[in-house]
């Protein structure tokens, strides 16, 4: 086979790959779709009649497993000419092996456990469909541009029947083989076990076992492992696990490796982002955000994982941050009282008085209550009157009687006011409740008409953008009171095209909010226009911009703004029909309006908690699976005395 070659008149040979003991592979481009793809070619000389079964297996295997992320797919098979066998038109993968990028020097932990996360998604999808690899190795690790780890080569795969659950056969590369597979009987977790050697070699850049062949067996089969201080110290105990003797004690499926392997990347992030978040003067710092959003994007964590840990940090962070005033407040407090207690033996009331005033200011943070409480106490001091130690009722009376008649008076004014406070202060004036704009506003957003909401949005322009979008608009009305119905509609697509470009321009400014909006009304003109295929396009970007603008005022802890935005973006997604996402959205959106209940609730905002409860109840009705917070709203809002 030359470069430049034409194969069966559709690929074109661009670049020789590498070969194996069975095989070459090319680098191609499919003619007909200038598709790049990867072709491995199969000699005739490799495959005799004894060895086609390999061949079949190959394709069996290949087959049961199409289309997934972390294995190199299959997209035809060719039958093979002259010299060859078969052509496999494969995926081509535009990056380096596994092999090759360790040649470069030991890989970071992150990226180690990423490409392992892979690995096991890949192995966890083989192993569901009875098939296992019997040849994982860093060759046999494929990675695209961004790292995304894609296992190739199911050459000598061995598919299990319902009956058989051991390989017999010794298959695969002696160095990469668990201790067992070189004896025969043995099952997927030989997999797992080559994927523990790789892992090894990836971060330390060396083997785990030194030595020739049967040195290297010996030392396996003792479970010696060579140097794991030289690991990092989160994954040394996973390694010894993982490339443990015996087989019992190791991982027994790729699902019980990949949690494993899950539970530390999500430590490791805690660790990075609670360092980050603790180094952060301002929580709702554009900087803290950026910088957590790129931690997520390293670690690959999905949104939902991040936002769950971001918040844990974050109310973390704050009770710390509570804890900390609280000791300050109660040592300074204690001075305080230390000094009033030695003032008072001495019978100096007046500086007692005052040390007690300063605690008491300490432990009171609203605003009337410290008025109360500096009245209190500077009438107090207006008394002066010297009492014993232990003073009795006729001692007191017998003092007051003797006062001037002017302290007399104020002494009575005070007491005859302590009279008119009513002692059950503490009560709760019950509420009417009625239901904030938040509620109704998404009742009319899935009530109303596409046509209707562009009315409203266009009855008040704000922005430059929207003044030549209401002159659109208002030239649809005149052609609307015409009955121009194929004017109006073409107007309407031009207006969704408007709002499409606007998008894109405050993209670039990174105005995530006008982004959104913009996606949404291109959508509303889309669909009165009849172009459904762009108005669903423009729902599904309106919802990600919206869930991206929610998840950046979670982390300010704006949570009403965040629970409008997830709102928002379910009512995309339920447009563009992906249900799962509207679950999603509707789940964060409960988190975020409880979070805004419970600290209203805190503050005796009754009526503002009230009604995130009522919205919190009204978003659980429309959940398939309505989340605890719907439940705790309903047990909190009914806790709130209502005006009947």
């Amino acid at each position: 086979m030359q470069i430049d070659q034409l194969i069966l008149g559709k690929y074109r040979l661009l670049e020789y790959l590498n070969s194996g003991g069975f095989s070459s592979v090319f680098r191609a481009r499919e003619e007909m779709t200038n598709r790049e793809v990867a072709i491995k070619a199969l000699a005739k000389t490799a495959y005799p009649a004894s060895r086609m079964r390999f061949l079949l297996t190959e394709f069996q295997a290949m087959s049961k497993i199409w289309g997934h992320p972390n294995i190199v797919s299959i997209h035809t098979v060719e039958p093979g000419e002259d010299s060859y066998v078969a052509w496999i038109v494969m995926e081509f993968v535009e990056g380096k092996s596994l092999h090759e990028l360790m040649q470069e020097g030991p890989l970071g932990l992150t990226d180690t456990l990423n490409i392992g996360l892979d690995i096991c998604r890949g192995l966890k999808a083989a192993h569901t469909h009875k098939i296992m690899h019997r040849d994982i190795k860093p060759q046999n690790i494929l990675l695209t541009t961004d790292k995304q780890a894609k296992v190739a080569d199911f050459s000598i795969a061995r598919i299990f029947s319902e009956t058989t659950e051991l390989a017999e056969t010794v298959a695969g590369t002696h160095r990469y083989m668990a201790p067992e597979q070189t004896y025969g009987a043995y099952d997927f977790r030989a997999d797992l076990y080559s994927t523990a050697l790789i892992l090894y070699q990836a971060v330390t850049g060396r083997f785990p076992f030194s030595g020739e062949k049967k040195e290297i067996d010996k030392k396996k089969a003792a479970g010696e492992i060579e140097e794991i201080e030289r690991c990092p110290e989160v994954l040394q105990n996973f390694l010894q696990k993982a490339l443990h003797r015996q087989l019992s004690e190791r991982h027994q499926s790729a699902t019980d490796m990949y949690n494993e392997l899950e539970r530390i990347r999500q430590d490791e992030y805690i660790k990075q982002a609670s360092e980050l978040i603790d180094a952060s003067a301002n929580s709702s710092s554009p900087k803290l955000v950026e910088a957590l959003e790129r931690y997520r994007k390293t670690f690959r964590l999905s949104l939902s994982d991040a936002e769950r840990i971001n918040q844990n940090l974050f109310f973390q962070r704050r009770q710390k941050e509570e804890g900390t005033k609280r000791e300050r407040l109660l040592t300074q407090v204690e001075k305080y009282y230390t000094l009033a207690i030695r003032y008072a033996e001495t019978r100096n009331y007046t500086n007692a008085l005052a040390e007690l005033h300063k605690a008491s200011r300490l432990c009171i943070d609203d605003q009337g209550l410290t008025k109360v409480v500096d009245n209190l106490f500077q009438k107090l001091n207006m008394l002066n009157v010297p009492l014993s130690a232990n003073p009795t009722v006729e001692e007191v009376v017998a003092l007051i009687q003797k006062l001037p008649d002017s302290e007399g008076m104020d002494l009575r004014t005070w007491l005859e006011h302590q009279k008119l406070v009513p002692e059950e202060t503490a009560d709760v004036t019950p509420i009417q409740p009625q239901v904030k704009a938040a509620g109704s506003y998404r009742h009319l957003i899935e009530e109303a008409s596409p046509e209707y909401l562009l009315d409203q949005v266009h009855s008040d322009v704000q922005y430059p953008h929207e003044g030549e979008a209401l002159r659109i608009f208002q030239q649809i009305q005149i052609y609307e009171q015409q009955g121009r119905t194929r004017q109006w509609l073409s107007l309407y697509n031009k207006l969704g095209k408007f709002y499409q470009r606007q998008a894109g321009g405050f993209l670039k400014k990174d105005d995530l909010e006008l982004v959104a909006n913009c996606y949404t009304r291109a959508r509303f003109a889309y669909t009165v226009a009849e172009k459904q295929r762009l108005a669903r396009r423009n729902a599904k970007k309106g919802a990600d911009y919206y869930t991206r603008l929610a998840r950046q005022f979670e982390l300010q802890r704006s949570w009403e703004e965040a629970g409008k935005c997830y709102i928002l973006a379910a009512f995309n997604h339920g447009y563009a029909n992906m249900l799962s996402q509207v679950e999603d959205c509707h789940r964060m959106a409960t988190i975020c309006y409880f979070n805004a209940a419970e600290s209203a609730h805190l503050n005796n905002e009754l009526q503002t908690a009230y009604d995130f409860y009522l919205l919190i109840l009204a978003i659980g009705e429309k959940m398939s699976v309505p989340t605890k917070m719907v439940s705790e709203a309903q047990k909190l809002m009914s806790e709130i005395p209502v005006v009947s």
